[in-house]
């Protein structure tokens, strides 16, 4: 039986992971200027997003691609606190 509930979190969630990866990617060079609330409004909602996925797959496959999601999580996050502290 298709279950379109599974497919609606799957797009959206692949959507919500792009948007992520853009935010990041757009602020990185000027994320030093931003208000505090908005540096943690980008970095919860990376965070969120890939401790979620992290979350899913721990619990749907096994502990390494959970691994690597968190370690793709805390990469992101370090590349965009290290590009600010340059600019």
């Amino acid at each position: 039986m298709f279950n379109w509930l599974i497919l609606g979190h799957i797009i959206f969630g692949l959507v919500a992971f792009a948007g992520s990866l853009l935010l990041a990617l757009g602020f990185r060079t000027s994320f030093h200027s931003l208000t505090a609330v908005q540096k943690w409004g980008i970095g919860l909602s990376i965070g969120g997003l890939f401790a979620t996925m992290a979350f899913v797959m721990f619990t749907a496959a096994s502990l390494m691609p959970a691994i690597l999601f968190t370690l793709a999580g805390i990469a992101l996050l370090a590349v965009l606190m290290r590009k600010s502290a340059r600019a």
